[in-house]
């Protein structure tokens, strides 16, 4: 017996059951965001002996942290737009561009400096490594929960993304919490351990990020 289309297209609508839009990334973001910052707040001030002190160039350490903090908040946002299929790369680009400018400030701003024994010597340093790996790894495997809600076409870009939001909010954490005088030890120390987000992200994230279209939410739910 030959069915009609009519009737198939009945059939196959009979059992669809209603779904619900992600949110835009932007506001997606807002949230993890938000959450990472209060998180990081009290992690902060939980630590023994908190105290902030600065010295030296007081202007120059704030413009550094606020364009690692913008370029942080800009990677989250890439990474939510990076699992929605079509949307704009756009933010992909402005994220790694911020965060290239960060990197390429603080690498100015030691460049020159003899300071091979200052950062040797800061054993106080692995604090910092611990608040940004240690730390950040709640908030990575939050992120990718999230993010495994939208379709992860692209695993590697949007592991890079979340080490990368993941990575230089941590830092921004880590710098206040423990201010430092020489921009070569943040550098040395706080870009290492940054680095070693992205290694682990990257290299993990075709298994965390899998996308299996009969597990994975309806195709409109990851529409914008």
């Amino acid at each position: 017996m030959t069915m009609k289309t009519d009737d198939v297209i009945d059939r196959l609508a009979a059992d669809l059951a209603p779904v619900r839009p992600l949110r835009p990334p932007g506001l997606r973001a807002a949230w993890w965001v938000l959450v990472a910052v209060v998180y990081f707040a009290i992690l902060t001030l939980a630590r023994p002996g908190f105290g902030f002190e600065l010295d030296g160039n007081v202007v120059g350490f704030l413009v550094i942290q606020a364009i690692g903090f913008v370029a942080g908040v800009l990677a989250a946002i890439a990474a939510f737009a990076s699992v929605v299929p079509g949307y704009p790369n756009r933010m992909t680009v402005w994220a790694l561009i911020s965060a290239f400018g960060w990197l390429a400030i603080m690498a100015v701003s030691a460049f020159g400096a003899n300071e091979s024994a200052a950062i040797w010597s800061a054993q106080h340093e692995w604090v910092c490594v611990a608040v940004i790996v240690i730390g950040g790894a709640p908030l990575i495997a939050a992120l990718s929960i999230m993010l495994r809600r939208g379709a992860p076409l692209s695993p590697i870009r949007t592991g890079l993304l979340t080490a990368v939001a993941v990575g230089l909010l941590a830092n921004f954490a880590a710098c206040f919490s423990r201010p430092h005088a020489a921009d070569v030890v943040t550098l040395v120390w706080h870009g290492s351990a940054v680095l070693g987000l992205i290694v682990v992200c990257v290299a993990s994230a075709r298994f965390v990020l899998r996308w299996n279209a009969g597990e994975s939410s309806h195709p409109s739910e990851v529409r914008q």
